[in-house]
C-alpha cells in the first residue's frame, strides 16, 4: 500500500492554477507491480478533496485505512483484524506532514515550484522532483498520462492515470475514477472521532 505516496501527491496538483476545482471526490485503483516478482498488487479506495488543505483518503480493500486531514491535524485510522485487540490511530499536526511543503511549494501554480521541475511528452506530464525532496518522499518522479495532448490538459480530470516512480525503481500507477467536481460534504468529513475502543498515537 503506497497510501502516503499518494496523499502528496494529491496536494501537488491540487493547488496548481485551474488544475482542479475547490472541492472534488473520486473513486481510484491503485497498482503496484513487484521489482521482484513482477506481479501486480492492486488496492481500491475513495478520495475526497475540499479546498485547502482538507483531505479524506479512505483505502477499502484489500486493507481498510482511513487518512484523513485539514489544516491543522491529521489522523491516520488502521482498524485492528486481530480479535481483541484495540484499533489504533495516529494523530499529527498538518504541519509536521511532507505534503505541507508541497502546498507552500505551489502556491504560484506547478510550473514555479522549487521541488520539482516539469515536462511535457506528447500524452504526459512529468514532474522530476529535485534530490533533496526524493528521498523523503520516496519517489523521483510524478507523471500524468492522457490520451489527448498533454499541454492542453488543463484539469485533473483530463488525466486518466497517475504514474510515481519510486526511488528503488519500481512503480505505482493510480487511476482516477467517476470524478465528481465542486461536491459539498457533509460537516465533520474532515475529522476523525476515536472510539473508546482505539489506542491513540500523538506525535
Amino acid at each position: 500500500m503506497k497510501l502516503f505516496l499518494f496523499l502528496a501527491l494529491l496536494p501537488v496538483l491540487s493547488f496548481a492554477k485551474s488544475f482542479v476545482p475547490n472541492s472534488f471526490s473520486a473513486n481510484y485503483e491503485e497498482t503496484v507491480v513487484s521489482l521482484v516478482t513482477g506481479k501486480e498488487k492492486k488496492s481500491f479506495g475513495k478520495i475526497d478533496y475540499k479546498f485547502p488543505g482538507n483531505l479524506r483518503f479512505e483505502v477499502t480493500s484489500p486493507v481498510p485505512t482511513l487518512f484523513v486531514v485539514n489544516p491543522k491535524k491529521s489522523w491516520l485510522y488502521q482498524p485492528s483484524h486481530v480479535k481483541g485487540e484495540k484499533d489504533q490511530v495516529t494523530i499529527q499536526k498538518s504541519s509536521n506532514l511532507p505534503l505541507i511543503k508541497f502546498l507552500d511549494s505551489v502556491k504560484n501554480g506547478i510550473e514555479d515550484s522549487k521541488l520539482f521541475t516539469t515536462k511535457y511528452g506528447k500524452n504526459d506530464l512529468t514532474l522530476t522532483f529535485v534530490k533533496t525532496i526524493q528521498k523523503e518522499m520516496g519517489f523521483t518522479e510524478v507523471v500524468l498520462h492522457t490520451e489527448k495532448e498533454a499541454k492542453e490538459v488543463k484539469e485533473l480530470s483530463g488525466f486518466n492515470k497517475i504514474t510515481l516512480k519510486h526511488i528503488n525503481g519500481s512503480k505505482t500507477s493510480i487511476k482516477l475514477i467517476d470524478l465528481k467536481e465542486n461536491v459539498s460534504f457533509p460537516p465533520g468529513n474532515f475529522t476523525f472521532k476515536p472510539s473508546s475502543n482505539t489506542k491513540v498515537i500523538s506525535n
